[in-house]
């Protein structure tokens, strides 16, 4: 009996550390790649543990490996599901980044994103890099925390749930991503169009001028100065933008 009662234990505290495991292998605040490995390992037994003690303690033990593998399974995928709806945050910094470098020629200045160990354009790395210290700054990345607490109310350990809510709330926030990317880059890219105006018309005006002297240097000069400008003006849209992700993040597990 002893021995029963302590497998339903241990089995609980493993779907725990493998639903926070598989958040942590998912969201981008700690990196993804294999030097912070063991950091993301000791932060989702450490979550697992605490989730755990506060949480359900007994999971009972199935009939057979088999099933302790699908039950984990299903805690993979509600931890992936969330850790992926969070990363939405940055990945709508990073699409406005390449959106914003391909119209200024910035395209090809690409450089190795310590954070996902792919190559990005310098514009997209410092957008993600503003977004790591807004969430930082204004304690989001503790709403992050509280919202996979919700998660073991919401989908209890080692139970069927429903999987609806979770596949409609990350196709909205994918589709908001998107939408929210065009958004924080449209100012750049109106002030681009209207230079790229102005130098037609200044070409028709003068046409001995030859505007491949100063044309890229100009729009780099300008593209890069509205960015600077809007790093701090957009600062107030992108944490209403973050709080609407995690709002949409809530809503996929409805308590």
């Amino acid at each position: 009996m002893n021995f029963l009662l302590a497998q339903d234990y241990a089995n609980s505290l493993l779907l725990h550390i493998v639903r926070a495991g598989a958040f942590m292998a998912v969201v981008p605040l700690f990196g993804r790649q294999v030097d912070t490995m063991f950091l993301r390992l000791i932060l989702a037994v450490s979550l697992g543990g605490v989730f755990w003690w506060v949480g359900d303690q007994r999971v009972p033990a199935p009939g057979s490996l088999m099933a302790l593998g699908v039950m984990a399974m299903r805690e993979g995928i509600v931890g992936l599901a969330l850790g992926f709806a969070l990363s939405t945050m940055t990945s709508m910094l990073v699409s406005a980044g390449e959106i914003i470098s391909s119209e200024m020629g910035f395209s090809m200045a690409r450089s190795m994103n310590p954070e996902s160990g792919i190559d990005a354009t310098v514009v997209s790395q410092l957008l993600q890099v503003l977004g790591f210290l807004l969430i930082l700054q204004f304690n989001l990345h503790h709403e992050a925390l509280r919202v996979l607490e919700q998660t073991f109310r919401s989908c209890h350990v080692g139970e069927p749930f429903d999987l609806e809510p979770i596949w409609e709330g990350l196709k909205a926030l994918v589709v908001g991503s998107v939408e929210l990317a065009l958004r924080y880059a449209f100012p750049v890219l109106g002030l681009m169009l209207l230079l790229s105006v102005g130098m037609v018309l200044l070409g028709r005006a003068v046409p001995a001028i030859n505007l491949m002297d100063f044309g890229f240097a100009l729009r780099v000069m300008v593209a890069m100065g509205a960015t600077a400008y809007f790093l701090v003006e957009g600062a107030p849209f992108l944490v209403r933008t973050f709080e609407s992700v995690l709002d949409g993040a809530r809503a996929m597990f409805p308590v």
